[in-house]
């Protein structure tokens, strides 16, 4: 009997550890899928701010040809704001997928070179 009631007793404990093997791969399975999106969240927040900042450049073009110079360096400093907090976060480790890295670089490379041209012209 008292190998029954064992037997009984190491059955639902084996059942017990199952559902929390379940529940930890469920955990994990649903933890990286949170972690993806997040990421992928980040990383269109990032292309969001790069457009912005390709648009403010488009204005202080702008304000530039319409001889507004005081408001074309306000928008400059927007630029410059913009491009330091997208740096910022493209460098932050496991912020953004790896592979778009280089990408973004680039493309904050493109914006500096616009702002600074942008700069000259204000000179």
């Amino acid at each position: 009997m008292e190998s029954k009631q064992a037997l009984t007793s190491a059955e639902t404990l084996l059942r017990g550890v199952k559902v929390q093997l379940k529940n930890a791969e469920q955990y994990t399975s649903e933890l990286a899928r949170l972690h993806k999106t997040a990421a992928e969240s980040r990383l269109r927040a990032i292309e969001s701010q790069l457009a912005l900042a390709f648009a403010l450049c488009a204005i202080a073009e702008t304000e530039i040809r319409y001889s507004r110079p005081d408001e074309a360096t306000k928008v400059v400093k927007k630029i410059r704001h913009h491009a330091e907090t997208i740096r910022t976060h493209v460098n932050e480790p496991n912020h953004i997928p790896r592979p778009s890295i280089s990408d973004f670089l680039k493309q904050l490379t493109q914006l500096e070179k616009c702002t600074e041209e942008i700069e000259l012209r204000l000179r």
